[in-house]
């Protein structure tokens, strides 16, 4: 069996099927890791929802910041953004199965025998594996129990901490959200920038979550992250895989054999594509 994962898909149906072809993928053999950011900004969300469902246990995707927008606005806790492109799922008579089938996805996925990780965007330099799954597990309790709805409402209103509050459930897993979907620049303590999307962040301390000395997940598992595409490939570090080649904004989609001494790398070009502001 061959195990897959594969960067930020966004809507690019026709980019994540060739990506596949060219590696001669087979969902009835083989594994396909989705790094979250499944929909969204490309033009064919309600595609790459059907296909990824369609593929059941072949198939392992993580929640994206984008995904749980798409939650949020279902839930009726946030209004779409001019640049959303996921009005093709609301529109679909599979609508409720989608969002149901959505919800229900991680926020982390760790295989011991690969010994890899998938986030979507990063993890906390303070956090052992352990702890990164126990919180990821506790936000995916929220998605997937009744009060989803409420939850999401939430997020949409959030004002995201920079460092980890001492006090207050709703603000950890707040926190925790942040954290798994959108990190970038860190400090080695674990006090985050979220405002920083694409450049180099202007202080010192700040560097990218994956680059401080002192990791303490680092000595449990390599872990493999989309959601940079400012970043684009990271394949030279040991203990790290970006795959986020910016597809969706006239890049690559990029995709990595894991199951292998050295990550095996494909791309293709993706030409239906958003322009940056």
């Amino acid at each position: 069996m061959a195990v897959y994962a594969v960067g930020d898909i966004q809507g690019c149906y026709k980019p994540l099927k060739k990506v596949l072809k060219k590696v001669g993928f087979d969902p009835v053999n083989d594994q396909l890791w989705c790094l979250g950011d499944l929909v969204n900004r490309g033009p064919d969300s309600l595609k790459v929802l059907r296909y990824l469902k369609s593929l059941g246990d072949a198939a392992i995707c993580i929640l994206g910041n984008h995904d749980l927008h798409l939650l949020e606005h279902a839930a009726g806790g946030r209004r779409s953004y001019g640049q959303d492109t996921f009005a093709d799922v609301f529109d679909a008579p599979d609508r409720d199965e989608l969002i149901e089938w959505l919800r229900h996805r991680p926020l982390l996925h760790y295989d011991a025998s690969l010994n890899w990780c998938m986030v979507h965007a990063g993890l906390h330099p303070g956090w052992k594996l352990k702890k990164s799954k126990k919180r990821a597990l506790k936000v995916e309790k929220e998605l997937q129990g009744a009060g989803w709805k409420k939850f999401c409402k939430k997020l949409h209103h959030a004002d995201f901490p920079k460092i980890e509050p001492r006090k207050g459930r709703l603000n950890k897993l707040i926190f925790t959200v942040a954290v798994l979907t959108r990190s970038r620049y860190c400090t080695a303590n674990g006090k985050f920038n979220w405002g920083v999307r694409s450049g180099v962040s202007g202080s010192r301390s700040e560097k990218p979550w994956f680059a401080h000395k002192k990791l303490k997940w680092r000595k449990k598992s390599r872990v493999v992250y989309g959601h940079w595409a400012a970043n684009g490939l990271v394949a030279d570090q040991p203990h790290v895989l970006g795959l986020d080649t910016g597809c969706v904004w006239g890049g690559e989609l990029t995709i990595a054999r894991l199951d292998v001494e050295k990550p095996e790398i494909t791309s293709v070009a993706c030409k239906t594509c958003q322009r940056h502001d």
